[in-house]
């Protein structure tokens, strides 16, 4: 790269908290953003925020409370965290950049949906950017089937001056259609964010479940599993759906791909194997949506695990805009 570039685009990223390394080809770094698109926090950077105790504090003013999050990261209670390059304690950058997005691209509305919703992270950062520019008819939508994430999920709305019965919150799992499912009982839900829901006797379920919750027996709940397409066909628009459900995603999608393609503005995916990057990749590609964001789910090889995803070291993300977004009508609610 010319050296003019290269300067301007390491001054960027110093700009916003993070500068590249410097002895990294260039060709051997995998930001899945440009410089340029770091432009999309530049209407947050002066949102008030200060250092509260007993909570951790982001760029957009969301406080979390540590004790909903995993051991590692409740150290940071009491601290306040600025825009997040190339990351921060709980996503990489091209997820928050997709969220921004959905928010700058609203008109009027803001409607977002998180399936494996957790404490909701997505949805309040989504609400709270949205608030920030003025708009006043937010709804969230919220699919959670694990007990304990499912009560922080409520009190995460209630912290940031959101009323949760205002609001969509389903204590479920989601799938290509409705019905039945098990889900494990997990003894601490802020340390355990694998599990995910069964259907019938997979010996290779069984096996991801013991490899990211521990061997032994795992006891397990019956709950409902609401159809994609049930949870889509609620709003006449959204401008953001998210999903992160541990595996099921491609099964999701590629169920409510027709109510996506007419309803959702843009789509944020997990992804928790290198096989699951590639059947969404090609699903959205032959769909015809763009893919303004990626990074590939990062894994170590082991012969002897039974799935895939139970050899992910970290968990990709994939950023999808609809091209026909300009022809989903407006929410009338």
């Amino acid at each position: 790269m010319p050296i003019l570039p290269r300067l301007k685009s390491i001054a960027k990223q110093m700009l916003y908290g993070a500068a590249p390394v410097w002895d990294t080809p260039e060709n051997q770094r995998y930001m899945g953003y440009t410089p340029d698109d770091l432009r999309v926090f530049d209407r947050f950077f002066n949102i008030p925020k200060q250092a509260e105790p007993g909570f951790l504090v982001d760029y957009l003013g969301v406080r979390t409370r540590p004790e909903s999050l995993a051991n590692h990261v409740r150290n940071l209670a009491g601290t306040v965290h600025g825009i997040p390059v190339p990351g921060d304690w709980h996503a990489e950058a091209v997820e928050h950049i997709g969220l921004i997005k959905s928010v700058l691209d609203a008109k009027n509305t803001y409607r977002i949906m998180e399936l494996g919703a957790g404490w909701g992270p997505w949805l309040v950062a989504g609400a709270a950017a949205a608030r920030h520019l003025g708009i006043t008819d937010i709804h969230m939508l919220g699919v959670e089937a694990d007990t304990g994430h499912y009560a922080t999920l409520r009190q995460h709305l209630l912290d940031n001056c959101f009323n949760p019965d205002q609001h969509t919150l389903l204590k479920a799992a989601v799938g290509a259609s409705a019905g039945k499912a098990r889900f494990p009982k997990v003894n601490d839900s802020a340390n355990q964010w694998g599990a995910r829901p069964t259907q019938g006797d997979s010996a290779a379920d069984s096996a991801y479940l013991s490899s990211v919750m521990g061997p032994g027996t795992i006891e397990m709940e019956e709950v409902d599993l609401l159809a994609i397409n049930d949870l889509l066909t609620r709003q006449p628009q959204w401008d953001l759906v998210h999903i992160d459900v541990q595996g099921w995603e491609a099964d999701i999608c590629r169920a409510g791909m027709g109510e996506l393609g007419k309803r959702a503005k843009r789509v944020i995916i997990g992804t928790h194997s290198r096989k699951l990057d590639g059947d969404l990749m090609e699903m959205f590609h032959q769909a015809d949506w763009l893919l303004e964001h990626e990074k590939p789910t990062q894994m170590q090889y082991d012969r002897q695990a039974e799935k895939l995803e139970s050899m992910t070291r970290a968990d990709g993300t994939q950023v999808w805009r609809n091209p026909k977004s300009m022809e989903i009508p407006l929410s009338k609610n």
